[in-house]
């Protein structure tokens, strides 16, 4: 038994021992204590991370760590730590303080740690399962709210879905291989096609593609705003780093490429068409979030180190720009009476100058404009895509980025350029929720500048 492969998730694991046990003897106003506390576990197995010595492999090789699969678990503790630290002002706030918040986040990134390092489908069906039930139960955390619990229900019966179709594609794939381990085919097998297409399809559910993203909308808009920052970056940035390990594994199998491209174009397209009707903001984010499946599924059409590379990269920049725009709305939503509809966001450039720019500076950063790093991110994907010659989908992937400009600019017209309806009462930032606003817009500024401290760090490590 290899433990230094573990160590991180030894580390997580402790963790949540340790803030469960505590919860269960200490009263409700050490909630926040509780959340802190939690929070800074994640950091711990960033440290650890340092230690592991890869590649490295235990299990009798079910669980495999490389230098990449370190990169993706560096980025997904460190933006659990932030949506921790940002969360617990606003469950005071809506009086809903459950110690079990604490720990449940990070059981969920436990998952979704163990999911990045799955070498056999058994693992990866019982890591994502892992993450999965205790997300569902966090976007329910809000018990006297009707939308949280519609949400939660709504995602629980989605991510069923799911569930069977990685279950079915699991037993498609031993019965076309012998073997549950991934491994490269190319073979003409039509039980592996049926395997493929349902693996494939479950995560695609995962990670919001359309036709597979209708629960998105309505979890994103019923979750806790901290919750909807949570499971609109950790788990993306899970996944695909998973399926860029698939793809280099299903790419020389030609269906694979056309099934993710016609995945990657809905997407894109379909998501940009929807957010211009949505009256909330929090949808229209959500359908942003259906809209960047779709360009970061580009990224897997075939298996390639530059566009893999520019895609991880992408990514990385936006979990932080999407988790520093919903910390900033769920500031707002602190506010009695605030809904965010987009009435509500009427004036807010003037009323809240230092939220409203930073909100700005988020969307301003998905739409693609520099400085922001995630101009770096769009260019390097298209450039990848370019020399790989697939043109069609890199002019795909620029048409449906210019589409998206306009429902970005529409938040930042109503807060800047409308005239408020309403005086909001002042709001207070607790000190975690500007920490970790000014970390991300500081990540996200400083890559823009100096992009190749995250870019190389991952191409080297593919």
């Amino acid at each position: 038994m290899n433990w230094n492969a573990l160590l991180p998730e030894i580390v997580l694991f402790l963790g949540i021992l340790l803030v469960f046990l505590l919860e269960l003897f200490v009263s409700s106003r050490y909630y926040r204590f509780l959340v802190v506390l939690a929070g800074f576990v994640p950091l711990l197995a960033l440290i650890s991370i340092t230690f592991v010595v890869v590649p490295a492999s235990t299990f009798s090789g079910i669980f495999y760590v490389d230098a990449i699969s370190l990169v993706g678990k560096a980025i997904l503790y460190i933006l659990t730590s932030f949506a921790l630290f940002s969360s617990y002002d606003y469950f005071e706030k809506k009086k809903a303080s459950y110690g079990e918040l604490s720990y449940l986040v990070l059981v969920s990134s436990l998952g979704l740690s163990l999911l990045m390092s799955s070498s056999n489908l058994a693992l990866l069906f019982l890591a994502l399962e892992l993450s999965s039930i205790t997300i569902y139960i966090l976007i329910g955390t809000l018990k006297k709210d009707y939308l949280s619990k519609e949400a939660s229900y709504k995602y629980l019966v989605m991510g069923s879905t799911g569930t069977a179709m990685l279950a079915f594609g699991s037993a498609f794939y031993y019965a076309s291989t012998g073997s549950f381990f991934l491994k490269p085919y190319s073979g003409e097998n039509t039980l592996f096609l049926l395997g493929m297409v349902f693996i494939l399809s479950a995560l695609a559910l995962k990670v919001s593609s359309v036709p597979f993203h209708f629960w998105t909308p309505d979890a994103y808009e019923g979750a806790p705003t901290p919750i909807t920052a949570y499971i609109s970056t950790a788990p993306k940035v899970a996944l695909y780093f998973l399926l860029v390990k698939l793809s280099s594994y299903f790419s020389q199998v030609k269906e694979w490429v056309w099934l993710v491209a016609i995945l990657s174009v809905l997407s894109m397209f379909y998501a940009s068409f929807v957010a211009y009707t949505q009256k909330s903001v929090k949808r229209l984010l959500a359908y942003s979030s259906i809209a960047h499946a779709g360009y970061f599924l580009l990224g897997i059409t075939v298996s390639d180190k530059l566009l893999a590379s520019s895609l991880l990269f992408y990514l990385s920049l936006y979990a932080f720009a999407t988790l520093g725009s919903f910390v900033i709305l769920s500031v707002w939503e602190k506010r009695e009476g605030f809904t965010h509809h987009f009435l509500d966001y009427k004036g807010l450039g003037r009323q809240d100058i230092f939220l409203a720019s930073l909100l700005s500076f988020f969307l301003f950063g998905m739409i693609g404009i520099p400085p922001m790093a995630l101009f770096v991110g769009k260019l390097a994907l298209f450039t990848a895509l370019v020399k790989l010659d697939l043109m069609p989908l890199a002019i795909a992937f620029v048409v449906a980025s210019i589409i998206a400009t306009g429902y970005y600019l529409k938040v930042i017209v109503y807060m800047f350029m409308e005239e408020g309806e309403r005086k909001w009462k002042e709001v207070n930032l607790s000190a975690g929720e500007a920490l970790v606003v000014l970390a991300c817009a500081f990540i996200v500024l400083l890559l823009g500048i100096f992009p190749n401290i995250l870019y190389d760090l991952i191409k080297g490590a593919l």
